[in-house]
């Protein structure tokens, strides 16, 4: 079973994961994690990106500046250049992501907040987690330390909520509490999966 998890930043797709983790027994793939792995000096994705983006993207210790990255890439004006990031870096990951799926006997559940073909293709059930703007922008701030003109800035650069849900089979509202959220999801593998089903005998 692959169920794709997809949102925009500061939705709080973590709640999500953690859930099928912990509660259901789901290997997680976060795609993100994964392209910045690939962002030590040597690798192949991580060289393109330094002939495109500049050599000032790596430390000294050869691994990658993710804020430095992340200045090069939202704002105003950027969509051409994380368009030819996006072309470097998604091929690899969704490559990676396929070998992992192959390789091992378990459900997976894949975490993207760019959802492609690749990812659609894989997929037995795709979950759109999302929440008001305010209370993401909130959490980026609290989080991750971003002004909010960087919350604000990231969020707009990605896809809407709407299109996220123009391919989701089971939409989240993630913005009250964790506890409703965990709520969601039990009742919605109970009603999708069935009682009998191993991952809802779990709980």
């Amino acid at each position: 079973m692959v169920i794709g998890v997809i949102g925009g930043v500061g939705a709080g797709k973590s709640t999500v994961l953690d859930t099928l983790e912990k509660d259901y027994g789901f290997v997680i793939l976060k795609t993100d994690d994964i392209a910045k792995s690939f962002y030590v000096d040597g690798n192949s994705v991580f060289e393109k990106l330094k002939e495109l983006l500049g050599e000032d993207i790596q430390k000294e210790d050869g691994t990658a500046d993710l804020k430095a990255i992340a200045k090069k890439l939202y704002g105003s004006g950027k969509d051409h250049i994380r368009k030819r990031v996006d072309g470097i870096v998604h091929p690899a990951v969704w490559e990676y992501v396929r070998k992992e799926i192959g390789s091992r006997d378990a459900d997976f559940a894949v975490e993207t907040a760019l959802p492609n073909e690749a990812f659609t293709d894989l997929c037995d059930e795709i979950w759109a987690v999302y929440a008001e703007r305010s209370v993401r922008v909130k959490r980026l701030m609290e989080t991750r330390g971003y002004t909010e003109e960087k919350a604000r800035d990231m969020i707009l650069s990605q896809i809407g909520d709407d299109e996220y849900g123009k391919i989701a089979t089971f939409r989240i509202d993630n913005t009250g509490s964790p506890e409703e959220t965990v709520k969601m999801i039990g009742n919605h593998m109970r009603d999708f999966f069935g009682e009998h089903n191993p991952a809802v005998q779990m709980l």
